[in-house]
């Protein structure tokens, strides 16, 4: 058989030399030589060994696309592996049922049985290359994530370095007495500052974990499905013993091809926890004081409550019948209303925001076909004939133009109408800022602090 199946390579078309640029259309057997069952026996174990040798090709790929990947793998099954079992068997069969030989006709099914089995069984190549293009998204964002990981972690640090410290150095002399009105204004400023930049370290934190864990959508030990066909291929020539052994013995070869993807994926991962590993642990801040002993979540805590105590102080020397105690906790109160006005003024601003206006200023200018639409009814009565001039449709369509021109159209006045309202609620909007500002800056002129916005 394997004998046959090397003459007949000269009956086809050359496949290209890699599975990324075949581009062969279908070949056919050659009308001058008589069709056999036979000739297309061999013809056909030819075709399915020029796919399958692109299987092979394509297992050694490192491609990411779907079209550089399951998009090949379905080229090559259309056009040579499953050709007999979708149309090929139709000649075939029909030979088959006129040949006189029992002893031909009876290798002939056989082949065709086996055949058929072996073309459904490469089914599984699909489901293959799809996962092994799973493994190299994921090598390739891991790959990716550790030539980034020491700017990126390196950027964290440096953010708070100093930061810490300063906290440290803030808190003691507050607590020391050091610090005069004027110094703990400064002092609360500053510390302010740190929350801020703590916050945001916070933020871009949580979403580089999110980002790190977004392609990572294999698990840790290999899919059960791929192992098992992966086995299977070890045992191809004993599932389909009637086949060439040059298409049954290929399979085994595509086994250390594929698990070499899931070596490299093993390698990357490994590669990436030596590298990130203090970063996923909550660690990298450990050499840091102050932020060292709190989650990524939390940075900001420490400069919140040191920011608590400086407004306290500030609050004692104009409120000096009050207990710290009580001081702290109408600071802390305080903390939690400029909160809340702080969003609601966001939740005002965003109701008249100025791309809400431009919106209905838009709005405006096309209602009712704005002036587009007068000039294509100006064209419509251009074209009437002057004895047609005053027709009932004529008057409708210069009727039509005229509300639009004095912006008195159904469409328009519904438009105005809601720019009507949305300057009411501009005013109703200011009157209510206005109040929570007066409200915001008496609290905090009664506890000796500035207003803060």
């Amino acid at each position: 058989m394997s004998g046959r199946i090397s003459g007949m390579r000269t009956l086809l078309f050359a496949t290209a030399a890699s599975v990324m640029v075949c581009a062969a259309v279908l070949p056919a057997l050659p009308q001058e030589q008589e069709r056999s069952l036979g000739t297309i026996m061999d013809y056909y174990d030819s075709l399915v060994k020029q796919g399958m040798d692109g299987v092979g090709n394509l297992l050694k790929s490192t491609r990411r696309e779907k079209s550089e990947v399951e998009g090949v793998w379905d080229d090559l099954n259309e056009r040579f592996i499953s050709v007999f079992s979708r149309i090929g068997h139709f000649e075939f069969d029909s030979l088959l049922k006129k040949e006189t030989s029992e002893s031909a006709a009876k290798k002939a099914s056989e082949w065709s049985h086996s055949m058929i089995l072996l073309i459904h069984d490469l089914q599984a190549v699909g489901e293959v290359v799809a996962w092994q293009r799973q493994v190299n998204r994921e090598i390739f964002q891991r790959e990716f994530d550790i030539e980034k990981a020491p700017n990126r972690l390196t950027g964290y640090m440096e953010r708070l370095k100093e930061d810490g410290p300063r906290l440290e150095a803030i808190a003691r002399d507050l607590k020391n007495g050091r610090l005069s009105s004027e110094e703990i204004q400064k002092c609360l400023k500053e510390v302010q500052s740190i929350r801020i930049t703590a916050e945001n370290v916070s933020g871009s934190i949580g979403r580089t974990i999110g980002y790190l864990g977004e392609d990572v959508t294999l698990e840790k030990e290999p899919d059960r499905r791929i192992a098992k066909i992966l086995e299977d291929w070890t045992q191809m020539k004993e599932h389909h013993p009637d086949v060439a052994p040059e298409l049954s013995d290929t399979p085994l070869n595509w086994v250390p091809l594929a698990k070499k993807h899931w070596e490299n994926l093993g390698k990357a991962r490994e590669d990436f926890d030596k590298a990130y590993s203090p970063f996923l642990e909550g660690k990298i801040f450990k050499d840091i004081p102050v932020f060292r002993d709190y989650e990524y979540k939390d940075l900001s805590r420490p400069a919140v409550s040191l920011e608590i105590d400086l407004k306290t102080a500030l609050a004692a020397i104009v409120q000096k019948e009050k207990s710290e105690s009580e001081l702290r906790r109408a600071i802390e109160l305080d903390e939690e209303l400029t909160r809340k006005e702080r969003e609601r003024i966001r939740k005002l601003d965003d109701s008249i925001s100025p791309q809400k206006y431009r919106e209905l200023s838009l709005a405006h200018s096309r209602a009712a076909g704005g002036i587009n639409r007068v000039r294509e009814l100006q064209l419509l009565m251009s074209r009437f004939p002057l004895d047609q001039v005053g027709s009932p449709e004529y008057r409708r369509l210069s009727e039509e133009s005229a509300l639009i021109m004095d912006f008195k159209h159904p469409e328009q006045l519904a438009v105005e109408r809601k720019i009507r309202e949305f300057e009411a609620l501009k005013e109703k909007v200011s009157r209510e800022r206005e109040t929570i500002t007066n409200e915001h800056r008496n609290r905090k002129k009664k506890l000796g602090l500035a207003p803060e916005w």
